[in-house]
């Protein structure tokens, strides 16, 4: 029984290579993985939602000098020729939406309804395309309500397959309602798996011994039933025709089946554990002395805006920067905020940390490295406009209340000082001139003079 899971396992996990790396939708197409010519294998099938990053690689396992190669776009159904993907043609790469980097991985941000296709990497004249460097994106629905991940052995999936997709499949099959039975009727059937990503590290380390994982991604996979006549010119036929798999999030399948993605957009994805050997446990060592080389408090008013340089560093310098433990990468603009998508902290290509309109998301230990080198570690304080200018006003009135209270008690001080040596005091009278005579009276007599 286990035997007939794995293989399962095994067969669905075929398609797919690398899927979700950390924060960031990071998509990988190994070369020499098994190519087949099933219709799941013509691309590897991308979920990301509205208003993120994904990033999509031309892998290459050898050593060989790297072809130049092209980006391409067709729509999701395969009716136009496939064009050159449209680039950003800004200098500065962080303000372009969709552009290659220079290991010719095309990154798109904030991902918009109007991105969803297949995307091909390949050479102008075709070389490699033998590969299939194919990616299809399909935008996701975001959670409107908590949803829970499953984590288990092969036992534990094989209970949550049979009670939650193998539940809505069989739903799928016997269900009257209309929709359902006219898939039925045009020859469609629905199927809901689980796809499964890489595995990831040997972690939780514990005598050698440890515990890796692979997610299990939720698809609604279509089939076509032989003993049906297909009528290929049928809109829903070429709809599944080119579509033989689809995310259970995808805004696609609520648009097109709003029925079917109200069925399986709630369902849980699965996390297999399995035991590892050879499990190194990493012991992280206590740096003594000084962790880094400069060390910086800034204190900033809500809304102003900042430019940071790491010291010690050039253009031939190997900087990363990082907030609160997450890298910033370079030339990728993102935002701490829950509210606001606009990006306000962005390290261009020279390195340089800009802080645009900053506000309490952004306040933080900012940390930069030089060359594998603690360079500077930055702590950024956030303060409002009203309490900055209200602990402005009361700092300067105590100020002026300590020169109001100093100057007081000094000219009290000379007062009492003045009044108990009054006795003491000269009395100063202005002195009279010398020359100035002092003028005769007149005598004025009354009566006879004898």
């Amino acid at each position: 029984m286990i035997f007939c899971i794995s293989f399962i396992i095994f067969i669905y996990a075929n398609n797919i290579f690398s899927i979700k790396t950390g924060d960031d939708n990071i998509y990988c197409r190994e070369k020499n993985r098994l190519i087949t010519s099933e219709d799941s294998d013509e691309y590897l099938l991308a979920s990301a939602e509205i208003n993120t990053m994904v990033n999509w690689v031309c892998c290459s396992n050898d050593n060989e000098e790297k072809q130049p190669k092209i980006w391409y776009y067709q729509d999701r159904l395969q009716t136009l020729p496939e064009k050159e993907v449209p680039l950003g043609m800004d200098n500065n790469v962080s303000y372009n939406r969709i552009y290659v980097t220079l290991d010719l991985s095309l990154i798109i941000k904030d991902i918009e309804k109007t991105d969803a296709g297949i995307y091909r990497c390949h050479g102008q004249e075709g070389q490699e395309e033998e590969y299939k460097f194919n990616y299809r994106i399909e935008p996701m629905l975001k959670d409107q309500r908590d949803t829970f991940i499953e984590t288990g052995n092969i036992t534990k999936w094989e209970e949550y397959r049979v009670i939650n997709l193998l539940s809505v499949t069989t739903r799928f099959a016997i269900s009257r309602m209309l929709d359902l039975v006219y898939l039925r009727q045009e020859g469609v059937i629905l199927e809901v798996i689980s796809e499964w990503g890489p595995w990831g590290p040997c972690e939780k380390c514990i005598h050698n011994k440890g515990v890796k994982t692979r997610r299990g991604y939720c698809r609604v996979k279509r089939q076509f039933d032989k003993t049906v006549i297909l009528d290929h010119t049928s809109l829903l036929i070429k709809f599944f025709n080119k579509t033989p798999m689809l995310p259970c999030k995808s805004i696609l399948l609520q648009e097109e089946f709003p029925l079917i993605s109200s069925a399986v957009r709630y369902l849980p994805e699965f996390d297999l554990e399995e035991a590892c050997k050879n499990c190194t446990k990493v012991r992280k060592k206590k740096k003594k002395g000084k962790k880094f080389k400069y060390r910086k408090q800034y204190v900033f008013l809500e809304g102003a805006h900042s430019a940071i340089s790491c010291p010690e560093s050039d253009l031939q310098s190997q900087i990363v920067w990082k907030k609160d433990s997450i890298v910033l990468k370079q030339g990728v603009s993102r935002s701490f905020r829950k509210t606001d998508t606009e990006a306000r902290v962005m390290v261009d290509t020279f390195s340089t940390l800009y802080i645009i309109d900053i506000t309490k998301d952004e306040e933080g230990n900012y940390t930069c490295y030089v060359d594998n080198v603690n360079m500077m570690q930055m702590k950024i304080i956030v303060v409002s406009q009203s309490k900055f200018f209200t602990l402005a006003f009361m700092r300067h009135m105590g100020y002026l209340g300590f020169i109001l209270l100093l100057s007081s008690f000094c000219y009290c001080s000379g007062l009492i000082m003045a009044c108990r040596r009054r006795d003491t005091f000269k009395v100063v009278l202005p002195e009279k001139k010398n020359d100035v005579e002092e003028e005769s009276i007149p005598t004025i007599c009354v009566g006879n003079e004898k």
